[in-house]
């Protein structure tokens, strides 16, 4: 196995080079820095090498992610073809936003562009992308970021600050077991597979809501108040939301 992995690794290094194969990995979703980084160690690069252009391709794609990636998703979910995709992947991305969202009912606090909401909105959000697992990188931090409405700036902060944060553990990792990089590498293509294979399992016996499907009910918690669901408009949102606020409480 460890010669498997750095076969790829020196195959890759070669037609792509080290940097690029890193910088290109980073972006692709699942993968991202967490395998990015020990792979591009084990292509032959410093650990901080491969810090620096793993994070350099995360942080790159990510404010493209917070504009246009709820949006596409909305976008599928309303076609034939790709509805039940659409409306699995954004159903994914709500449940993780949820202990991240709260009640704007519950704060008295004057509309300013920082307030304590926000700040802790970005601070979960960066937890969240800084857990160096598969499913907790950018692509998700993005997507919750956009859907519990934290702003491109406020999302883009937290994103960024939580990828620092997993990049920095995941080259720490390389560093101190160096001699068992490839294995790394290679444990984390294995967790990676296995989370493709879950979610197209989930897919296939994934049935939308109803009320979701006819395109207009709102969930009745404060959470789903927070967020835009595929085929919601943000003033039957705004409307509702005060209500679920209530019935939460009651």
């Amino acid at each position: 196995m460890n010669e498997f992995v750095q076969s790829i690794a020196d195959a890759m290094s070669s037609s792509l080079g080290a940097p690029l194969a890193v910088f290109l990995l980073s972006m692709i979703p699942i993968a991202e820095a967490r395998f990015a980084i020990p792979f591009g160690i084990s292509m032959g690069l410093k650990p901080f090498e491969a810090f620096g252009w793993a994070f350099l391709g995360t942080s790159l794609i990510t404010p493209i992610l917070l504009l246009i990636l709820i949006p596409i998703i909305n976008a599928l979910s309303r076609t034939k073809l790709f509805s039940k995709l659409g409306k699995f992947l954004f159903d994914k991305f709500s449940k993780k936003s949820k202990k991240l969202a709260d009640d704007d009912a519950q704060t008295d606090e004057k509309p300013r562009f920082f307030n304590k909401r926000d700040f802790k909105r970005m601070g979960g959000t960066a937890l969240f992308v800084a857990v160096p697992l598969p499913l907790t990188g950018v692509w998700t931090g993005s997507a919750v970021a956009s859907i519990i409405k934290l702003g491109f700036v406020k999302g883009l902060i937290g994103v960024v600050a939580g990828n620092a944060v997993a990049c920095a553990i995941l080259t720490l990792i390389g560093f101190l077991f160096a001699d068992y990089v490839n294995y790394i590498t290679l444990a984390f293509f294995i967790i990676a597979m296995i989370v493709v294979l879950i979610l197209i399992i989930k897919l296939i016996i994934y049935k939308p809501d109803k009320t979701a499907a006819e395109g207009g009910a709102i969930s009745a918690d404060t959470d789903a108040a927070q967020t835009v669901t595929p085929n919601d408009s943000e003033n039957h949102i705004r409307n509702n939301s005060g209500s679920a606020a209530n019935d939460k409480k009651e």
